[in-house]
């Protein structure tokens, strides 16, 4: 899907999707390519992260391990 479709089906603003994409939090790493399911599940993870008082700053650290677990 591609971030507009992404922002539209997640509520999430395309903006914000692009700020956590540069972040490296999203296992896509490139806007201009296409967000998966995946990217979908990441950025649902990541908004509960943050909602919860976690800092972008945090999940820079926290999604590399997250990621690493899930794909063992």
């Amino acid at each position: 899907m591609t971030l507009e479709q992404l922002a539209a089906h997640s509520g999430v603003a395309a903006d914000k999707i692009v700020a956590y994409t540069n972040a490296g939090l999203l296992p896509c790493k490139d806007v201009n390519a296409h967000f998966s399911a995946d990217d979908e599940y990441w950025l649902d993870m990541v908004n509960c992260f943050l909602e919860n008082g976690s800092s972008v700053e945090d999940l820079k650290d926290l999604m590399p391990l997250c990621e690493q677990c899930a794909a063992q």
